[in-house]
């Protein structure tokens, strides 16, 4: 499970890199350095998203989990005092793809970083231990 939660959050990762490369040509060219913040979003989501197809260690999945979380906060600053001038609005379609991407991706990145810790992961009611034995589901263990 914690492989496919890997995978999962690398994908999404790479998701949300697309969709700020989408929404770079789309609109935020024409916006004054944050045109350039969306572009950099985009190769940075891009790029950490094939790493965390490549690599398994735990600093690629915190990074990831950092993305996504500076990436909602940068959102957030945006659109509650608007950044470098310019003021983003918080609901749309767009607004809401990318939130909901990477909010994922943060909450699979905590998820995948505490089972690190705890030597061992419960989802959906199985338990894979660091060496991918699987065993009945418990709290403690």
């Amino acid at each position: 499970m914690t492989q496919l939660a890997r995978w999962a959050t690398a994908l999404l990762v790479g998701a949300a890199g697309a969709i700020h490369l989408y929404l770079y040509f789309d609109y935020f060219h024409r916006v004054h350095v944050v045109g350039v913040l969306f572009l950099v979003n985009a190769a940075t989501g891009l790029v950490l998203g094939a790493l965390l197809l490549a690599r398994r260690d735990a600093l690629m999945v915190l990074a990831a989990g950092g993305y996504a979380v500076g990436t909602l906060a940068g959102f957030v600053v945006s659109t509650r005092w608007g950044l470098f001038g310019y003021r983003e609005s918080f609901w749309g379609s767009w607004q809401e793809a990318a939130g909901g991407v990477e909010l994922t991706v943060a909450l699979l990145a905590a998820a995948l970083l505490g089972a690190r810790f705890l030597r061992c992961v419960v989802i959906f009611g199985r338990r894979e231990d660091a060496n991918g034995q699987r065993g009945r589901a418990t709290l403690f263990h």
